[in-house]
């Protein structure tokens, strides 16, 4: 397999593992010799302009070798093609230092202590810097536990409602400083991608007045879980299942997300507006494929500019992922 398609694939792997370590130590690997073990630190930002940017940190033994690290990047700006580097790294090249609070992988790195959080990227002749004005704090609501035969993954949200200052340099560009809203989780996983989820839905308002966090996972077996959405100043809240309906093909698809709680009751709709990218990296390698689909599947994630609305509410736009095991 050529090396981009290798390095693709890993991307790829970790996004869907798209994590836990001790108080004060939350950014630190929890390393595990298991085949199918991921673990991913993700930071995003979503910037004033309606620039989307994503950093993720990674550590895994999927495909070959094993303790590999991987930092990756995504810049999407309007109007403008998308920037995705990635690097990796064998096992020496990556590290947590706890006396910074740092980890390090590659030339990446993501430290937090004295109240805020850096992440550094600088990635293919470019760079990205997300600033937080906060410290990484894990919030597990309930159910972020999930476990298949013997294995497991659990998720956490690490920075919820953070602002953020973004300085992104793609290549060939000058530099360009932002604001916006931030948002970091970290995800730990020993399930074989493939088998993890049918299809998951991720929301995510970050500007604005009300700000709100959404997850909602259906697994292969048809049981839901995680489903919680969190409001900013609230504690989350544990929806039961989700329906998700669907116009047109591929980049022209419009998605339709209803949301019920634990009454059976709708709670809440989400709807896109306008897609920013859509991912295939399975589909993406054609024959090549057909070597790593028994394990990773071929999962197809779509990011689009969304609004969720409730009965009585105000709307509120933000961030949606739909991601689905195969794309018919």
């Amino acid at each position: 397999m050529r090396r981009e398609a290798r390095l693709r694939v890993l991307g790829l792997l970790l996004t869907l593992a798209l994590p836990l370590a001790a108080a004060g130590a939350t950014l630190e690997p929890q390393f595990s010799p298991n085949d199918n073990y991921g673990e991913s630190f993700t930071f995003i930002g979503d910037l004033e302009d309606g620039t989307f940017v994503l950093v993720q940190l990674s550590v895994t033994n999927i495909g070959p070798g094993s303790r590999t690290g991987i930092c990756r990047a995504t810049v999407l700006r309007p109007g403008e093609r998308a920037w995705t580097p990635q690097k990796k790294v064998g096992a020496k090249e990556w590290g947590y230092d706890a006396a910074t609070s740092t980890l390090r992988v590659g030339a990446c790195t993501a430290r937090s202590a004295d109240g805020t959080t850096r992440v550094e990227a600088p990635l293919d002749n470019g760079r990205v810097v997300l600033e937080y004005a906060a410290q990484v704090a894990p919030h597990s609501p309930e159910g972020s536990d999930v476990e298949v035969g013997s294995a497991r993954y659990r998720h956490e949200v690490t920075l919820a409602f953070s602002p953020l200052k973004a300085t992104v340099q793609v290549p060939k560009a000058a530099e360009v400083a932002r604001t916006g809203g931030g948002y970091a989780d970290h995800t730990r996983s020993t399930i074989p991608p493939a088998k993890l989820a049918r299809r998951w839905v991720r929301f995510r308002a970050l500007r604005g007045g009300e700000r709100l966090v959404l997850l909602a996972r259906e697994g292969q077996d048809g049981e839901f879980g995680p489903v919680y959405a969190w409001t900013e100043g609230r504690e989350p809240s544990r929806m039961e299942s989700f329906t998700l309906s669907r116009e047109g093909a591929k980049e022209r698809s419009v998605w339709k997300v209803d949301m019920f709680g634990g009454d059976g009751a709708k709670a809440m709709v989400l709807r896109s507006t306008s897609l920013l990218q859509r991912s295939a990296p399975v589909e993406d390698l054609g024959m090549l494929g057909g070597l790593v689909r028994p394990v990773v599947g071929s999962p197809v994630t779509y990011l689009h500019r969304a609004v969720l609305e409730r009965a009585g509410q105000t709307p509120v736009a933000g961030l949606m992922e739909v991601t689905l095991e195969g794309d018919q």
